[in-house]
């Protein structure tokens, strides 16, 4: 004979998600404070020239808080949490934007688009045409 689980109380589901968003917002402030504080740390270093590489930590940090709020909305889903759930699939799915966003950011940063050829401006004289042999030139245009 097999018993039903006891149902989750709404309030307590809401207050678990609300106590788990907060937890989480705090780890995504901490995670880009260090992020922030790397890359300034590392503009003190001495500078290489060309394009710098690809930094795929923030973008494996930023993945991973939202690989594990997605577990924990999968968890909380089966246990009958949905109130916690809805909100660790939504907490999942910013910080998702956000690990796509840095991952963008870190690709046109180290694959920077290539210079433009420079065109030289050409004075009226070097786009004359001199056809005799020693008399005025004929430029176009007047």
């Amino acid at each position: 004979m097999t018993t039903s689980p006891q149902p989750v109380r709404p309030w307590a589901d809401f207050l678990i998600g609300l106590l788990l968003l907060a937890l989480q917002g705090a780890i995504a402030l901490w995670t880009a404070i260090v992020m922030g504080l790397r890359q300034w740390s590392a503009g003190s270093g001495p500078s290489r020239s060309g394009p710098p590489p690809m930094d795929w930590v923030p973008v494996l940090a930023f993945g991973t808080v939202a690989g594990v709020a997605s577990l924990l909305a999968y968890g909380m889903m089966r246990g009958g949490w949905r109130w916690s759930a809805g909100g660790q699939f939504l907490a999942a799915g910013l910080l998702g934007i956000a690990t796509l966003t840095f991952g963008v950011q870190e690709w046109t940063r180290a694959h920077p688009a290539p210079p433009k050829p420079e065109v030289s401006p050409t004075s009226h004289e070097a786009r004359c045409v001199c056809r005799s042999g020693g008399g005025p030139c004929e430029c176009p245009g007047g």
